[in-house]
């Protein structure tokens, strides 16, 4: 199961940018130690300094996300960045970062910063560190905004030689929109763009937006048992759902 956890660091989520614009989400997954408050200075300290990074132009947003309904994973929470590419050019000097750092936490040393971050080392692993893209989004309504607050995240295997095709019958299946009656707000689809090879554990993932986690509670409940049609079995003779997680947004930051 460890081996299933190292590798869902690549979660991404869809933000909204010129169409002319390349755009790149970063994602870190992170497990915080019970019994401390790194939680909390990612809320009021690394917040902080990502929205001086956005205002300054070398980035675009920053969500930060909680895993719920899963106290069995290896992790708690998980930051989103949006970065266009024209932006991933920027680069950011020690003078600037010493001067963000400071205003964010004033009187700070280069020393300070160091035993603040041997402390911070000690309250949480980072899981991993990674990159994707969004492939395609389906909103239920135009009064729904993507990434909503509650997302159910699905890692698919895809088969070599078989992405044009995975990607083709995902989107298939919401040609015609979404259920306007339904609970499920939007969906996404996205892929892996750091790493290729046979040996990945996954390569893309769908998410399945809530605007609650009682609202996926709900959906749960209310879907009968099914047997999948032919369309359903060419999917999965193309992919395998590796792993589902349910997240929940803390802040979201443009």
């Amino acid at each position: 199961m460890k081996k299933i956890y190292l590798l869902l660091v690549l979660v991404a989520f869809s933000f909204h940018v010129d169409a002319q614009e390349k755009a790149v989400l970063k994602h870190t997954f992170i497990k915080v130690e019970p019994g401390n408050n790194y939680a909390e200075d990612l809320k009021t300290k690394f917040s902080v300094m990502a929205q001086k990074r956005i205002d300054a132009g070398y980035q675009s947003g920053w969500d930060l996300w909680e895993v719920v309904g899963s106290p069995q994973a290896p992790f708690t929470h998980m930051i989103v960045e949006l970065v266009l590419m024209s932006q991933m050019e920027k680069e950011i000097t020690p003078e600037w970062w010493k001067e963000m750092r400071s205003g964010v936490l004033p009187g700070m040393t280069d020393s300070d910063w160091r035993t603040f971050m041997s402390s911070v080392r000690e309250k949480r692993e980072i899981i991993g560190e990674a990159m994707s893209i969004q492939v395609a989004d389906v909103k239920r309504d135009d009064n729904v905004t993507i990434p909503d607050e509650v997302g159910v995240v699905n890692w698919m295997k895809v088969k070599d030689g078989k992405f044009k095709t995975y990607e083709q019958m995902e989107k298939a299946l919401y040609a015609n929109g979404m259920n306007k009656k339904g609970l499920r707000t939007g969906w996404s689809l996205a892929k892996r763009i750091d790493k290729v090879g046979t040996d990945l554990y996954w390569n893309y993932f769908t998410v399945d937006w809530f605007s609650s986690y009682n609202d996926v509670i709900k959906t749960s409940v209310n879907t009968p048992s099914w047997d999948g049609d032919k369309n359903y079995q060419k999917i999965i003779n193309t992919r395998d759902l590796r792993e589902s997680v349910i997240i929940r947004k803390v802040i979201s930051l443009k």
